[in-house]
């Protein structure tokens, strides 16, 4: 008998010793940040989604291994970096990890670069998720999207106010991610901050990212990438249901029923309110689209060039004109022979991709849910930045 007692004591102290063992803790850890750069006309809209993570599925306070981090800075109130989660009696418990002072540029990396590293401080890892919340506009220069100083003659230009502006997640001076007081993070710049650590997955949150261009920047990053190819109205992603797979399923599975929950939130809807596009990217095969990619640019370079872009698939409205179907693109310049390699690459990249019939006024008929640029001579602004993305660099598809 007493022999039995000391070989249990024995083996709850080895259990005890195991399940505080920081580093293999650290190893099975998983967190998710969320980074709302709020602080700009969609502050509401944050503050709706923050309330929504506070008030659903969070993991347990005591819990160690599954951790849920927001850093929120919206109009009128001091940013913070928090730690939220569940106490046994079902309240949300908000630790605040950091404060940053009244004057912070959420819009700038250095402070997404700040809150990550304050944030691994906090709970270092083995696993990283990250959702980037806020304005956005692809892969496009500083100032661009809202002044492009330059534009060809079959470029279309609308005198109207845009009817659709109050629904979507869209503000005139953005360009790349997030926005406050004309201050937005340039995608090189966002790869630059984002390669310190590696993620499982990114989630953008903000409009017309899902571009080739960005996959390809961001591709040593993550694993995965979910994000629209067109702008996401401003209701976003469904949040209340979202915290849950992330800590229950494989990052690639999470992923998917997040597409899943978000495709049927808006199809749930009526009217223009039923628009939505969105788009699960494998980052591993994204050399392999730009390998295949390269060949059919380098012959067709004249094609493309002069390419009737009127006939390929929109992912923008009005005179954005920076944004269209990769698949459709490729299509109209290549022959069978070149396609084959390339849409056994683009299947290989976009594992997952979903829309509505249409989205607000973007009649869809052709969806493979990555855009791309598509070059024109004139644009020397936009093509010399170009030039300068990963993805061009790998491709030639600016000269």
């Amino acid at each position: 008998m007493k022999r039995m007692f000391i070989l249990l004591l024995a083996a709850l102290f080895l259990a005890l010793a195991t399940s505080c063992d920081p580093e293999q803790e650290e190893q099975e850890r998983q967190v998710l940040l969320v980074y709302f750069a709020g602080n700009n006309s969609l502050s509401s809209e944050g503050a709706g989604d923050l309330q929504e993570i506070k008030e659903n599925w969070l993991p347990a306070t005591k819990e160690r291994r599954k951790i849920v981090l927001v850093y929120h800075h919206f109009v009128n109130e001091t940013p913070q970096l928090l730690r939220l989660s569940r106490d046994n009696r079902g309240n949300t418990v908000e630790e605040i990890i950091m404060e940053y002072p009244a004057t912070t540029n959420s819009a700038d990396t250095k402070t997404l670069g700040a809150v990550l590293a304050d944030a691994r401080n906090a709970w270092p890892a083995a696993h990283w998720g990250l959702i980037l919340w806020s304005h956005g506009s692809g892969f496009l220069p500083p100032g661009y999207y809202a002044n492009p100083k330059e534009s060809t003659s079959d470029d279309p230009v609308f005198l109207d106010p845009d009817p659709y502006a109050d629904m979507v997640k869209s503000d005139e001076p953005v360009k790349s991610f997030a926005e406050q007081n004309d201050s937005e993070m340039d995608i090189i710049d966002l790869r630059k901050v984002l390669s310190s650590a590696h993620y499982d997955f990114i989630l953008f949150d903000a409009c017309l990212m899902a571009n080739v261009e960005v996959a390809y920047e961001l591709r040593n990053c993550t694993d995965y990438l979910l994000f629209s190819p067109t702008e996401i109205l401003s209701d976003g992603f469904p949040y209340k249901s979202m915290m849950q797979p992330i800590f229950t399923l494989q990052p690639a599975e999470a992923m998917l029923s997040i597409a899943h929950s978000y495709m049927n939130h808006y199809r749930s809807l009526s009217g223009t309110y039923q628009s939505a596009t969105i788009a699960l990217v494998r980052t591993q095969y994204m050399p392999q689209l730009a390998e295949a990619c390269r060949p059919i640019f380098q012959r067709h370079q004249e094609q493309i060039l002069t390419l009737d872009r009127s006939q390929v698939q929109p992912y923008f409205r009005y005179s954005k004109h920076w944004f269209y179907d990769i698949d459709d693109f490729v299509g109209q310049v290549a022959d069978s022979a070149e396609m084959a390699p390339f849409s056994s690459a683009l299947n290989n990249v976009v594992i997952f991709k979903d829309t509505t019939p249409h989205f607000l006024d973007i009649d869809f008929n052709h969806y493979s849910g990555l855009s791309i640029y598509i070059p024109r001579a004139e644009y020397t602004v936009l093509n010399n930045y170009y030039k300068t993305l990963g993805w061009n660099q790998a491709t030639g598809l600016v000269k």
